[in-house]
């Protein structure tokens, strides 16, 4: 048996560690093998199958700098230019060399510029003759040096043709900043996540992307522009994770027909969700963007919630739900979409006209067992406040103490940012009096709030006459 060093790595033999390598991330491996000449000269390291590089690891310091000053500018996109020199070098080398005959994982982010195509080329065409399984390209610029508006127009690197006719091995696709070209997703019956990030997509185009792909399970839409409609009518059997997150414009909303779905995502502007058949859905998250030129009342924001009969987990944005009519609040029946929800997170702003929102959200809830409360200040113009009070109806008078509101199932609630405002305090005041089986109640102040107000704010609560024999507040 060989004789271990006092380092007790350095004298494994090279079986040993090309399978050590095999389980690290393709830097860590170049970084093991610095630890012995031998180890670096015969490149054990390019054994490895898990390829991921990044441009910005090659920069030097003085290259993420961005200033107005002209020759602080000219110096910074010097040294990213040479910074980006040495990661296409680097790359170049580390592909042609690479000994693993499968690759897991084959990563790479670059700013783009059409010098490069041939080099980008020749590394997709590498990952795919070694049957890569998991592909990430990634075109964006994580530190531009030009302001952001200048870039939009920067050329774009179009995925070639031998792209589509070899992508039989892949199971996972990240796409970010780049052209689709003339793409063909017939070739890719084996996809089963697909991620696209700042990519041209037309509507048309999203139905015969998916019906090429019979075991697609994950599919992520992050920033995709000219995607004038979503429109998933046509019945995926194995989607089961959906994510759209600030796609533009969206003008003819979202149409989906998922039975298998179990997650689903929405972030970005307000529009028309028209859904169906979601049997298995069990998480929503909502994340609208507060919108004042969008006309709409407490049916409108009723209806935003249809379709989700059968989710258990329920996070939204009620700065977003500007008006839910008093008369709803008090008079109505509660929308029977959400009567199912168990866990609730609200990311709220807690101003007055959201109250109403939230309310009836706690009262269509009747299973709901953990609450969770994301208060966060917002800088207000003169404008946004003038709309604020427009859509900030007073609250019923005993909205508070009115009959009949049971949170029966409520176990824990937890606040995050609390901020002593009289609002936070009687909804907190509400949530006790209201919950028979509530055992925490956890508050957790904003950092620069008053400590002489959250020191009253917890006294008052603990005055309240609480519903709960078993309740606890636990204040950090």
């Amino acid at each position: 048996m060989a004789i271990i060093e006092n380092d007790g790595f350095s004298s494994l033999p090279d079986e040993l560690v090309i399978l050590i390598i095999s389980f690290l991330p393709f830097i860590d491996a170049f970084r093991l093998c610095l630890l012995r000449k031998e180890w670096h000269k015969r490149a054990l390291w390019l054994h490895c199958p898990n390829f991921e590089l990044f441009e910005a690891d090659f920069t030097f310091p003085g290259a993420r700098q961005y200033s107005f000053n002209v020759g602080k500018r000219v110096r910074s996109m010097e040294l990213k230019r040479f910074g980006k020199l040495r990661f296409v070098d680097f790359l170049n080398k580390a592909v042609n060399g690479l000994t693993s005959p499968a690759l897991s994982k084959f990563s790479f982010r670059m700013f783009y510029s059409t010098q490069y195509q041939e080099n980008v080329d020749k590394w997709i065409n590498v990952a795919l003759a070694k049957y890569v399984k998991e592909l990430s390209l990634d075109f964006s610029d994580g530190d531009p040096i030009d302001p952001q508006p200048l870039l939009l127009n920067a050329p774009q690197y179009v995925l070639p043709n031998f792209f589509y006719e070899n992508g039989r091995s892949i199971r996972v696709l990240n796409l970010n900043s780049c052209g689709l070209g003339s793409f063909n997703f017939q070739n890719f019956i084996g996809l089963s996540s697909l991620t696209l990030t700042r990519v041209r997509l037309h509507w048309e185009e999203i139905a015969p992307l998916l019906a090429a792909c019979p075991l697609l399970e994950s599919l992520c839409l992050v920033e995709c522009y000219r995607v004038i409609k979503i429109d998933m009518s046509f019945v995926l059997l194995r989607l089961k994770r959906l994510i759209i997150r600030h796609c533009v414009p969206v003008t003819l909303g979202v149409e989906l027909c998922l039975p298998k779905l179990q997650y689903f995502e929405y972030a970005g502007r307000m529009v028309l969700l028209n859904l169906s058949k979601l049997d298995e859905i069990q998480e929503v998250v909502l994340d609208y963007r507060l919108d004042f030129f969008y006309p709409y009342e407490a049916e409108d924001i009723v209806a935003l919630f249809s379709g989700f009969a059968d989710a258990r987990i329920l996070k939204v944005c009620t700065s977003a739900l500007k008006k839910f009519s008093k008369d709803y609040l008090l008079y109505c029946k509660p929308p029977a979409h959400i009567l199912h929800i168990e866990h609730l997170t609200l990311k709220t702003c807690l101003g007055r006209y959201e109250l109403p929102a939230i309310m009836c959200l706690l009262r269509s809830s009747p299973h709901l067992k953990t609450l969770s409360i994301l208060s966060s200040l917002m800088e207000l113009t003169e404008y946004q406040d003038f709309m604020y009070n427009r859509y900030s109806d007073r609250l019923p008078e005993g909205i508070w103490t009115k009959k009949g509101w049971r949170l029966d199932n409520l176990e824990r609630v937890e606040m995050q940012g609390f901020t002593a405002k009289k609002i936070e305090v009687d909804l907190l005041k509400f949530i006790l009096r209201k919950s028979r089986f509530l055992q925490k109640l956890i508050v957790k102040p904003l950092i620069r709030g008053s400590s002489s107000e959250n020191s009253k704010a917890l006294k008052d609560l603990k005055d309240v006459a609480v519903a709960s024999g078993q309740a606890v507040i636990k204040w950090y």
